[in-house]
């Protein structure tokens, strides 16, 4: 059997910095990687100058404006022809075997992804609650388990059920809730992911998001969160739930009417063709059932 090709896709938007400190070390604690991309997100630093430079066997993709995070991803993973594909943020530094620890999951051929251990965090727990998805950090992060989704910003992803489901919906641009979205539409269509407590990063919280407008990103997060729950849960019972949530919610917070509105308004510009019924092998509660259990 040939040995499983890797390649590495990070996106960057105005973070030389950044890719000057991690890059050493991602280089160094990655000798199974054929390429890495770099997707620069329409920046106007001198990133591009700085790798053809010092890093001139990184591959740099330039976006000419800023797209956000889903279509700078879905960009590079278009030009890999790797078996597997690691995303990994400009912020995040791995540490040795990361990705040979990862890959021994992957000779399940239902894996379609494999979300790392961050050092400062804990996979998630994930409930359905007050017609919504929870979701907190479990406890125990010392066994693998499934986990609901893959992080976009730090997971391994099987390139060919990338393309299968799609990948990344662009309609949760700028970013967020993008990875919980493919997470359930893989789990829905019969596949698994899985948190590895073995394969250490370290997410030092330093992206470009940080730097942006708090309140608009709040906005953002629950537009994304009702257009993720629109799109993908399909149960009748959790749907009513979740539209008994909203009247509640929007009766005690009128200003919650502003994210409902916006929601709608970017909805017909998502990739409905993602969420094929005829794909589905478990039902939303199967999926529920199944996201927290350890292996």
């Amino acid at each position: 059997m040939s040995k499983p090709t890797v390649d590495i896709v990070i996106p960057s938007y105005n973070a030389r910095d950044l890719l000057k400190k991690n890059l050493p070390k991602i280089l160094k604690y990655s000798p199974e990687v054929g390429q890495i991309i770099i997707v620069d997100d329409g920046g106007n630093d001198d990133t591009q100058e700085f790798l053809k430079k010092n890093f001139p066997e990184i591959k740099v993709l330039k976006n000419k404006q800023n797209l956000g995070f889903p279509k700078s991803i879905n960009r590079g993973i278009s030009v890999s022809k790797a078996d597997f594909v690691v995303l990994l943020n400009n912020d995040v530094c791995p540490t040795n075997r990361y990705i040979q620890s990862a890959l021994k999951y992957f000779k399940d051929e239902e894996v379609f992804a494999v979300t790392l251990n961050e050092k400062h965090s804990a996979p998630p727990h994930l409930v359905w609650k007050k017609g919504k998805l929870h979701f907190t950090r479990s406890e125990d992060k010392s066994k693998p388990r499934y986990s609901a989704w893959a992080s976009g910003g730090t997971a391994i992803f099987r390139r060919s059920l990338w393309n299968k489901l799609g990948g990344f919906n662009e309609v949760y641009s700028p970013g967020y809730w993008e990875d919980i979205d493919l997470g359930w539409r893989a789990w829905k269509s019969g596949y698994k992911i899985i948190f590895d407590p073995q394969a250490k990063v370290v997410h030092q919280h330093e992206s470009s998001f940080n730097k942006l407008d708090q309140n608009y990103l709040n906005l953002i997060k629950q537009r994304n969160e009702l257009i993720c729950t629109w799109l993908n849960i399909s149960d009748i019972s959790l749907s009513f739930s979740h539209i008994m949530s909203m009247i509640l919610y929007s009766s005690l917070h009128p200003g919650y009417f502003k994210v409902i509105f916006k929601a709608l308004f970017y909805l017909p510009q998502a990739n409905k063709h993602l969420y094929n019924s005829k794909n589905q092998k478990r039902t939303d509660k199967e999926v529920l059932a199944l996201v927290n259990q350890t292996l």
